[in-house]
């Protein structure tokens, strides 16, 4: 069977069109993340802790004590952009984390806390939002 080749063209161009269209809307639902209802005042940055765990966790920034981030929950830390030493504590527990972490101005700086395969351990996961 033979087709034209104005046919196979415009039958290629479809698809690919169809294919970008989709990988933009894809694109676009990821640039966003609207499940913390937070956004940092005008020139701050905002540290989220969403906390995977069944624990409370003691959050120290620059070894200053904050608020804890609750059990199953997230706690949003308004900040000066900028680097700050950041330690994670089981209240009451022996899980722990700590590393440095960048508080970028007007965005979200994310942290995903999980427990670890390791019992001593959370496991942290960053991303900026």
């Amino acid at each position: 069977m033979n087709f034209p080749i104005g046919f196979i063209l415009r039958s290629a161009f479809k698809t690919h069109t169809l294919l970008l269209v989709m990988i933009l809307a894809l694109a676009s639902c990821e640039s966003d993340d609207d499940s913390y209802d937070h956004d940092p005042p005008a020139g701050m940055g905002a540290l989220i802790i969403d906390n995977h765990t069944d624990d409370d966790i003691s959050v120290y920034l620059n070894g200053v004590e904050t608020n804890k981030a609750p059990d199953s929950d997230w706690k949003a830390y308004d900040l000066k952009p900028g680097g700050y030493r950041l330690v994670l504590e089981q209240r009451g527990g022996d899980h722990s984390f700590n590393d440095d972490v960048d508080v970028l101005e007007n965005r979200r700086t994310i942290l995903d806390v999980q427990y670890s395969s390791n019992p001593y351990r959370y496991d942290v996961f960053l991303r900026y939002d």
